[in-house]
Order: structure tokens, then C-alpha cells, then sequence
């Protein structure tokens, strides 16, 4: 009787290591959909407006793939949160497919960034109009300053450094990591 539990515990764990596996397998693939990433970024920021109540934030990843400073593919994920006193706000989630993109002089961060030219879409899809304001002007949209550098390393920016401004007398971190995949 003990045989036939044991013997079917194994089996049962090597169709779960193996289903896990495929799985694993078929979520990973579509990260090389654009080609392989020559540039992986984090970014991450928080603030609020002191005596407001009012609070925002976000964060996300970027790949591009290419060359050293340009490219034609790309992937960003972004979720954001605006949160005012009292309740409500938004939280939404971009997804950005970029189709071009190249490293310039940016007004934004006084460095050189990364510029993207692509589309997004965004989840919950009525939040559009609210969600999209760090790229401005049409969807699709071209040359749009991500903010990001286009230097590795880690740049701890500060709420000033958000791109599109922050609200004044907001406080907060606004942090970029930016790595270059060999």
C-alpha cells in the first residue's frame, strides 16, 4: 500500500516539475521577441505633497536591443499610482512596445538619454487619457525622452529629477539603475 502512495507522489512531482518547467519555458520566451537586450533599466519613484494628502508614484523596467547607442526594439513595463486625499486616484499599467531608439543629449537630466519611438497600451484601458502623460502627443509616439540614462550606473535623482516635473513642494526619491548587458 505504501509502495503505490510513493510511487504515486513521484510521479505526481516529476508531472508538476515538468509542467512547471514548460511553463517557465513558454513565459521566458517572448523577452527575445525584439532581440537580444543590449540595455536593462529599473526605475522606481515616490512622492507626496506634504499637508496635500496627495501621493504618486511609479515604477518599471526597460530592455533595448541593438546597438551601443541605438537601436529597433525594446520592451518598457511601467505601472503608476495617483493617489489623492480622501480616496480615488488611478493605478494603471503600461505596456510599452518600443520600435526605435537612441541615446541624445536630454534636457530632462542634463545627460544623455534614452529617446524611444513606439507604442503603448494600457490596462485598465479607461485610464488612458490619465496614464499616458509621460508620453506626450500621439500613440503612437516618436523621440519621446524617457528620462532613463544612457550610461550604466545608479542615479539616486530625487523627486526633482521626475521626469515630466513633480508637483511643487512634493517630497520624495526618484532612483534609475541602468545596466549594459555584454
Amino acid at each position: 500500500m505504501f509502495k503505490r502512495i510513493k510511487t504515486t507522489l513521484v510521479a505526481c512531482s516529476a508531472g508538476a516539475i515538468a509542467t512547471a518547467t514548460v511553463a517557465f519555458v513558454a513565459t521566458a520566451t517572448p523577452a527575445m521577441a525584439y532581440g537580444k537586450a543590449n540595455w536593462q533599466t529599473t526605475f522606481a519613484a515616490t512622492a507626496t505633497v506634504p499637508g496635500t494628502g496627495n501621493g504618486f508614484g511609479f515604477w518599471g523596467w526597460c530592455d533595448f536591443a541593438g546597438g551601443v547607442t541605438s537601436g529597433s526594439g525594446g520592451d518598457c513595463q511601467v505601472t503608476q499610482y495617483g493617489h489623492p486625499p480622501g480616496g480615488g486616484g488611478i493605478t494603471c499599467h503600461e505596456n510599452v512596445n518600443v520600435t526605435s531608439w537612441s541615446i541624445a543629449p536630454s534636457t530632462l537630466t542634463g545627460l544623455e538619454d534614452f529617446f524611444v519611438t513606439g507604442s503603448l497600451t494600457v490596462t485598465p484601458t479607461a485610464l488612458t487619457p490619465a496614464c499616458v502623460s509621460v508620453f506626450p502627443g500621439s500613440n503612437p509616439f516618436f523621440g519621446v525622452d524617457t528620462g532613463i540614462p544612457g550610461a550604466a550606473g545608479h542615479y539616486p535623482f530625487g523627486v526633482g529629477g521626475i521626469p515630466g516635473g513633480a508637483p511643487p513642494g512634493a517630497v520624495g526619491e526618484y532612483n534609475v539603475t541602468v545596466t549594459q548587458v555584454p
